[in-house]
């Protein structure tokens, strides 16, 4: 039943309804009635949120960019100091599993995870609890993430992963890249990322040193440090412009990514682990800035995860 088959006034259902093998015009049930009058109700209620919330959006966005200017902040001395403390407690985590004290792989190496990712899943969880981690004046964000790779080898996605004059065409998320420098293994990449997030969107400039390394035949690992992060103001503009490192809304600070490969069957099992530090949560504004700096790095693993395999496969 269509509602423009409807005479409400009437009470008259505009269409043939069959009944004991006939069709016949019938009138209204008084349950279909009101059944009716309540789903056009509801659907003129829809219909003005929708022509009404591109206004909505815009005068928050008035209200919001504003109040960000006021909530400006810098990364405190200590604060770094306590998220490359945390750093040294995972790289000596992760080094156990390279050095074979522990399993190479922290969740591929689940029977019940791997079948998951053998079906096309991607699996992200918390790496370590609380997640997010407070620090004086920050926030640590650690994920760990895996996802099969089927018909290719962990060389093709370190390749990949090297090829920085491509991520913008490979990860949506990076607008602009290009490979800096290289020396061997070692590789200094640069990335212009855009993050979409209702009422906050954010523009950074990212340079970041990257190395991988085969440890054992069909087994990589890979880190990158992205140290020097800066938000760009009036992106796309004239008068854009990059903030000096650690200064700003302090959306994200500090991005740390370290990967594992492994060959299984007729493909790759790749982890990847995220260690990102950005600012609390100002008194205030957290219905504007938590949503970003605690869904974001979840996101933004999944993303990179997926689109990594849709690019190596």
């Amino acid at each position: 039943m269509k509602l423009d088959q409807v005479d409400v006034e009437s009470r008259v259902l505009q269409v043939s309804r069959l009944k004991r093998g006939l069709s016949r015009t019938q009138p209204l049930r008084a349950d279909e009635l009101r059944a009716t009058s309540a789903w056009r109700k509801k659907r003129a209620r829809m219909k003005s949120t929708l022509r009404t919330a591109p206004a909505f959006n815009s005068l928050v966005l008035l209200v919001v960019c504003p109040l960000c200017s006021q909530f400006q902040t810098k990364l405190q001395p200590q604060t770094a100091v306590a998220f490359e403390s945390y750093v040294n407690t995972v790289e000596r985590q992760l080094a156990r599993r390279c050095d074979g004290e522990e399993a190479f792989l922290a969740l591929a190496n689940s029977p019940d995870v791997q079948k998951k990712l053998l079906r096309g899943e991607i699996v992200i969880q918390a790496a370590a609890p609380p997640n997010p981690k407070e620090l004086p004046d920050g926030l640590i964000h650690d994920w760990l993430g895996a996802v099969f790779i089927p018909g290719t080898t962990p060389e093709r996605v370190i390749a990949l992963l090297e090829d920085y004059d491509k991520h913008s065409q490979i990860y949506p998320e990076v607008i602009r890249s290009r490979l800096i420098k290289r020396d061997g293994d070692d590789l200094v990449g640069y990335w212009r990322v855009e993050r979409k997030q209702q009422f906050v969107p954010a523009v950074f400039d990212v340079n970041q040193d990257t190395h991988y390394k085969q440890v054992a035949p069909g087994k990589w690992i890979g880190r990158s440090y992205a140290k020097d992060i800066r938000e760009v103001e009036d992106a796309g503009t004239a008068r854009e412009k990059d903030m000096p490192a650690g200064e700003g809304l302090g959306l994200l600070w500090r991005l740390y990514s370290y990967w594992s490969l492994q060959s299984a069957g007729n493909g790759v099992l790749a982890e990847c682990r995220t260690v990102s530090l950005s600012r609390g949560i100002p008194g205030g504004m957290g219905w504007v800035i938590k949503p970003f700096v605690q869904n974001v790095p979840r996101e933004s693993l999944a993303s990179t995860l997926r689109n990594t395999r849709n690019a190596a496969q």
